[in-house]
């Protein structure tokens, strides 16, 4: 059964949008990143992104110090929500087996949060 995701956009007065995406599976996590953690791999068994419909990706930790790699990609410093929908994912990386993340800020905790929707 396709079980729908609901998002909204808003960025200042020129963009705002809002919508569903179905998939047949969601991938929802939350991780708590101590201060200065190091790389973490959390393994999300995605190995074919093609079935992927969406990918969020967001931190309360806004200041670029969460970084989130997929599988031999750069590291991408997050300084807002990262929200990425079908073949967007892609770009991001070519396989979403493992997400390394890390908080690089010397003082502050984290909480990372990760949605996917997939197509199985």
């Amino acid at each position: 059964m396709s079980e729908a995701i609901s998002w909204s956009l808003s960025a200042g007065a020129s963009i705002s949008d809002a919508g569903s995406t179905s998939g047949d599976a969601t991938i929802s996590l939350s991780k708590e990143l101590d201060a200065a953690s190091g790389e973490i791999a959390l393994t999300l068994q995605v190995d074919d992104v093609d079935k992927v419909t969406l990918l969020a990706v967001t931190t309360d930790l806004l200041d670029g110090s969460v970084t989130v790699k997929g599988t031999g990609d750069d590291a991408i410093a997050l300084t807002g929500p990262m929200l990425l929908f079908g073949e967007a994912a892609k770009l991001f990386a070519d396989d979403l087996t493992t997400l390394t993340v890390e908080n690089k800020s010397a003082d502050k905790k984290a909480k990372l949060s990760v949605l996917i929707g997939l197509n199985v």
